[in-house]
């Protein structure tokens, strides 16, 4: 059989983005395959190579099912039309086309040619949907070529009509880092605590240990329902590398370092909270973000640091998005804390939307944000987060007397070249 390649058939331009994704992906696996990232008019002479390439090379033809891919199929016009009326004559290949869904499609909608066949679902997650595909090729005996295998880097590139985009124009380089000045003392108090409700009354962050509290105050700082029986006082430049600390002859204090990093991530949850962000427990971490309401959803003005406004909350049809952080502190090679960038959604009534459906949305609103939109996007959440300090400290208060103070302006370098940003990708109106 010299046929070999995969054919894609999609709707242009609007599912050119994942027809690129799927295409470099089995480019780079060693799979041939053609996909027209064009939009194409039926009458044009080029619709004779567009048939040749699915009824003489073609050995599997895959059809990327969207709301705008299911409305083409009706216009008898159209280029999705026309290949699958293509497709639909090709005989003597079992399970020639192979539906793919990318969107939460009913198989009563699938166009007539598609009726009655097996799909595969991208809607959940795109990995998993192309390891089913894969899946189902090695099952029909279709094979990845390794002297075929190419880099597809061009190809997307070219797919995205993304032109080499150095320039020599020196550009700042910013990293998701944070420098913070770690605190000079650290306090390990053992404290009598008669009841769960006292400790709702301890303003600044704590953390346990056996039965003592490790903290950044001194133990004037507790609420006066809490007595204090002994209080061991630290610089914390003398622990910071030890293995172990003596504490009493009861007590060890095992790898300060560690503890120590634990605090401050405390610390910055701790405040995150305070400043009434909200939480959502992720498989390793946390991430906070402002929920949306009219203050929140007010533009944040980067004037001070020569950008234009941001929003870190908003709305997209009939659900709300917000820009989220989770966070994690390091020592070396310099006290920082790594913030990871998200985006999540809530329903019209502020729930928390499930995983599949906030994967699905991820999709669609930030799927063209570039390095430039989420670092602007940061900035003002950060510059937010300080309360617009114009020292450009988010400073957390640590006890009645000293505070951790956080850069909110990322370490960031000068670069001896720049980078253009592409052009945005245009979204459909209802998105």
């Amino acid at each position: 059989m010299k046929q070999k390649q995969i054919f894609i058939s999609h709707s242009t331009p609007n599912d050119n983005y994942f027809a690129s994704w799927l295409a470099s992906k089995l480019k780079l696996l060693g799979f041939k395959v053609w996909v027209e990232l064009d939009e194409l008019k039926g009458g044009e002479p080029f619709w004779i190579e567009i048939e040749n390439q699915i009824r003489n090379n073609s050995i599997k033809f895959l059809a990327v099912l969207s709301s705008s891919f299911i409305e083409k199929s009706k216009d008898a016009n159209s280029g999705v039309f026309k290949e699958l009326s293509c497709a639909d004559r090709v005989k003597g290949i079992p399970n020639f086309k192979i539906p793919i869904k990318i969107s939460d499609i009913s198989e009563d909608d699938f166009p007539l040619q598609l009726m009655g066949l097996n799909s595969i679902s991208f809607t959940n997650n795109w990995k998993e949907g192309l390891d089913k595909l894969l899946d189902s090729f090695s099952k029909k005996g279709i094979v990845m070529d390794e002297s075929t295998k190419e880099n597809p880097l061009n190809f997307w590139l070219n797919s995205l009509k993304i032109e080499n985009q150095l320039n020599s124009i020196p550009e700042r380089i910013y990293t998701n880092w944070l420098n913070f000045e770690i605190p000079t003392k650290i306090y390990i108090h053992k404290p009598i605590v008669t009841s769960n409700i006292d400790l709702v009354d301890i303003i600044y962050p704590y953390i346990e240990y056996s039965d003592r509290h490790i903290c950044f105050f001194p133990k004037e700082d507790y609420p006066s329902s809490i007595e204090v029986t002994s209080t061991c006082e630290f610089d914390v430049s003398n622990i910071i590398h030890e293995a172990f600390v003596p504490l009493d002859d009861s007590l060890v204090f095992n790898l300060p370092r560690k503890k120590i990093v634990e605090l401050i991530n405390k610390t910055f949850s701790h405040h995150l909270i305070q400043q009434k962000l909200k939480k959502i427990d992720l498989s390793n971490s946390q991430l906070f973000y402002y929920p949306y309401n009219p203050i929140n959803a007010k533009r944040i003005s980067l004037k001070s640091i020569d950008k234009t406004n941001v929003s870190v909350t908003g709305k997209n049809k009939t659900n709300f998005w917000s820009f989220g952080v989770s966070h994690f502190a390091f020592l070396e090679p310099f006290p920082y804390i790594k913030i990871n960038s998200h985006i999540t959604f809530e329903d019209s009534e502020f729930n928390v939307l499930n995983d599949d459906d906030m994967h699905t949305l991820r999709r669609k609103y930030g799927f063209d944000w570039y390095n430039k939109d989420w670092l602007d996007t940061l900035q003002g959440f950060l510059i937010r987060l300080s309360d617009f300090d114009t020292d450009f400290k988010i400073r957390i208060p640590i006890s009645a007397k000293t505070s951790f103070n956080v850069n909110s302006i990322p370490v960031n370098i000068e670069s001896d070249f720049g980078y253009t940003e592409p052009e945005k990708i245009e979204k459909e109106d209802d998105e």
